[in-house]
Parts: C-alpha cells; structure tokens; sequence
C-alpha cells in the first residue's frame, strides 16, 4: 500500500521590516530566540511571583539593578578597550519603520475588536450572541480563581504552542474532528430512532385520546 503524502504547510513570510517582530512570527516560532525569550521571561515571572512570593515591585526593582548593573559594566569596558566615551550610536535604537508598524499593529487590533464586539452584539444571529456571553461569562468565573499573571502565563503557554501544533498537524486534527462528527451523526440518528421518535409516537397517540376525553366531558 502506498503511503499518502499530505503537502507541508510552507510558513509565510513575515511582514513588515527585519527588525520588526510581528506577535504572529513571535507565536508561529519564526523568531525563534525572541519566542525563547517571552516564554522564558513569562515563566521566570510566574516562578518568581507565584511560588516564591514576591511582589511586582520587587521584580522590577531587580530587573532594574540587573539592567543599570550590565549597563555599568559594559560602560567600563568600552573605556578600557577603546579609551573614549560610550555614546548612544553604540546602542542599537528603535527605528521609525518599527515605531510605525507596531503602532499600525495596535490601531488594526483595536479595531478589529471594536468590529468583533459590534458585529457580535448587533449584527449576528442571537446564538452567536449567546455563545459570547456564556465564554465571556466562564473567563469571569475562571478569572475569579486565579490572578492575572497566571493568566497572561497560561495565556502566552497555549498561544505559543496551539498554533504551531495545529500548523503541523493540521491534516491528522481535521481527520479527527470529521471522525469524529460522523460519529456524533450516527449517535444522534441511534437516539432519534429508539428514543426520540417512541417519545414523539406516544405524544401523538395521547393527544386523540385527550380531545375525545374532552368531546365526551362537554
């Protein structure tokens, strides 16, 4: 038996400029060491605030003394090896192209869930509407047995694994759901036959019985 080949997803390239890291190429592992980095920095916050104790301003209070300490050092360096001042041209910067773009990116994400919320709440069908509310609704209640670090940490956990395993196992995924649904079909059409429609037989023999119940009491 031959073995089917199913095509590989080819990853699209990112958009915008080199030193502009989309959150898709971040959550998609195209930029490999800035995905390491959040997920690590993610991790060590949670390890650190959640299990030992410590408190935001703790935390920051370090990563400030960490950063003002490395900045330090490598000042001192730069005299000793190349004997005149460091200057800011040294430190790479931010450039406008960036700047652009990550604005660009929170004005169409703002917008986009402006868009969701009016079309949820007046433009579709009442079941969407329906279905809003009660997700809405559970995030409340799993909001109220955790903190918001757990959940930006849970959040940033599946956000960075779930898209990259449904990119590469997307075709066995959507083997399952259909395997799936042919079985929920089958469920179903075994419940309508020898529950629901004895139900609905014995509804229609009832009803005749009742109206000349009636017939004979007038």
């Amino acid at each position: 038996m031959s073995e089917t080949t199913h095509p590989s997803h080819p990853s699209p390239p990112s958009t915008g400029d080199g030193d502009f890291y989309s959150v898709k190429d971040v959550m998609m592992w195209r930029r490999k060491r800035v995905s390491v980095g959040v997920l690590s920095t993610m991790t060590v916050l949670w390890v650190v605030m959640e299990i030992y104790g410590y408190n935001f301003i703790t935390v920051a209070s370090w990563i400030a003394i960490f950063l003002f300490s490395s900045l330090f050092a490598w000042a001192n360096i730069y005299r000793l090896i190349y004997k005149e001042e460091p200057s800011m041209s040294a430190i790479v910067g931010i450039s406008e192209s960036t700047t652009t773009n990550m604005a660009n990116t929170i004005r169409k994400s703002s917008e986009d869930a402006t868009r969701w919320v009016f079309k949820v709440g007046a433009q579709s069908e009442w079941y969407v509407f329906v279905a809003a509310v009660v997700g809405l609704w559970l995030f409340s209640i799993i909001g109220s047995s955790t903190d918001l670090l757990t959940l930006l940490f849970i959040g940033t956990v599946v956000g960075m694994s779930v898209p990259v395993i449904w990119l590469k196992y997307d075709y066995k995924i959507r083997e399952h759901g259909r395997r799936l649904q042919m079985h929920s079909k089958r469920f179903y059409s075994m419940l309508d036959e020898k529950v629901l429609q004895k139900i609905k037989n014995k509804v229609k023999v009832n009803l005749p019985r009742k109206e000349e119940k009636e017939k004979k009491a007038e």
